[in-house]
């Protein structure tokens, strides 16, 4: 064990030789679909739309928009070997990449951690008779112990990973089958369901950022894990199958739970259609995967934010990253789950962009470790939020995840041009070399 940490580091790109096949990075990103999350945002759209509309808008917002983000952030990972906190290093620089990225990223990660190991708590809960609503120091004691058997393979390293995700893939497809039949059962067959038609309380594109507010995150951390896999388009661009296929499965279930039930809580909807404790189980499994994204994910960034290049170190921070979780989830993050959503989709695609527009435009896709701060990528950082929040929150319009993606991408370009012109320095050396010699103010 001790010999798998030592060999999953963070600053040495992964080796080209021992890159895995397409489906290991798929699977653990189908794992990162499986999540409780995703139901609820389910439920929520068919509280307006009707089944037909809910299919149609997942597949504008999973198979175009989420599967192309997906796929460009994974190749950057696959390309330079690294994860995402150490990619953005040559856009951010690395004291801006270390401390502002590196933290969005364990605030990312460390919130999803506590969301979901509270939701296991209360699926434990059920098991073992206890009112997790009453007995709060037995829920607490249980939530604790799921964390921490959570973040044990992500702590071991990547390789531990993907075994796990092969038994709980399974067992969540069969959580989804049962589902669905009680629900179905339920509501009094297919077609009641089907002919569920409900008035829009939101808009098609308030529905889209919906999809994209619970996914739009994996356009930062897919390159944690494509870093493993083959640089090729054809592997990037099958990669994101597994949040695709999974994601149409688990939204849809959401809905028809909801339509079938009408409550969008899936431990309170399995209570309710007389789930037996293996039933629970299979919901913890499917859990678990999505944990192990979240927990692999923060040690990384850690990892990057403290310098720390040792599989040992790495394997230490992820766990102390994961008890930060589990301490969210005992204060009650899962009553805030909106407002975490909230916190997504406005700040994530925004520093998306900026990597996008460096790896692509100004780099030639490749990696170069920038030290110090960037502030051309803090102001666009800052105008591609701003430009976000506005849209999604003051002045609804348009897909503001992808208006932010769009906006700091500009603004980073075009600042980097003006920079390049007028002050140049390590930053804008790949783009007039000629300037370089003489100007550069490292």
């Amino acid at each position: 064990m001790s010999n798998m940490m030592d060999k999953d580091t963070v600053f040495t790109p992964a080796s080209e030789k021992d890159r895995a096949h397409w489906l290991v990075p798929a699977t653990i990103f189908g794992g990162l679909e499986f999540a409780v999350p995703v139901i609820m945002v389910g439920a929520t759209l068919a509280g307006s739309f009707g089944l037909t509309d809910i299919f149609f808008i997942l597949l504008v917002a999973l198979v175009i928009i989420q599967w192309i983000g997906n796929a460009i952030q994974g190749y950057l990972g696959a390309k330079t070997g690294r994860p995402a906190s150490v990619i953005a290093r040559t856009s951010f620089g690395s004291l801006q990449a270390r401390f502002i990225v590196g933290f969005a990223l364990i605030l990312l990660n460390a919130g999803w951690f506590g969301i979901n190991t509270a939701t296991a708590g209360n699926a434990m809960s059920v098991i073992f008779g206890i009112n997790y609503n009453e007995q709060w120091i037995l829920w607490a004691v249980l939530t604790l112990i799921n964390g921490l058997i959570f973040a044990a393979p992500a702590i071991i390293g990547y390789n531990s990973m993907k075994w796990t995700d092969y038994i709980a893939v399974p067992a969540g497809l069969l959580l989804v089958i049962s589902g669905v039949y009680f629900a179905v059962s339920s509501a009094g067959g297919w077609q009641a369901v089907l002919q569920w038609d409900p008035d829009p309380s939101i808009t098609f594109f308030g529905a889209i950022s919906l999809v994209l507010g619970a996914n739009v995150a994996q356009w930062l951390i897919a390159s944690d894990f494509t870093r493993h896999s083959k640089p090729t388009i054809k592997d990037q661009t099958l990669i994101p199958l597994g949040i695709v296929v999974i994601g149409l499965i688990f939204f849809m279930t959401g809905a028809v739970m909801s339509v079938g039930v009408g409550d969008a809580d899936i431990v309170n909807v399995m209570q309710d259609l007389g789930f037996p404790f293996w039933g629970f189980l299979i919901l913890w499994l499917a859990l678990w995967t999505s944990q192990l994204v979240s927990s692999y994910s923060i040690g990384l960034a850690a990892s990057s934010m403290f310098n720390i290049d040792s599989g040992k170190g790495r394997a230490l921070l992820t766990l102390i990253g994961s008890l930060g979780g589990v301490l969210l989830a005992l204060v009650g993050i899962l009553d805030f789950f909106e407002e975490f959503l909230v916190i997504l989709a406005v700040i994530y695609p925004a520093i998306a962009g900026i990597m996008f527009a460096d790896f692509f435009f100004i780099r030639n896709k490749k990696w170069i470790d920038k030290l110090g701060w960037n502030w051309v990528a803090t102001g666009a950082l800052v105008l591609g939020i701003g430009v976000g929040y506005i849209t999604e929150y003051i002045y609804p319009i348009g897909i503001p995840a992808l208006q932010s993606l769009f906006v700091s991408m500009i603004c980073y370009y075009a600042g980097m041009k003006i920079k390049a012109n007028v002050k140049p320095d390590q930053f804008t050396k790949e783009m007039y070399h000629e300037k370089e010699d003489t100007n550069v103010n490292i």
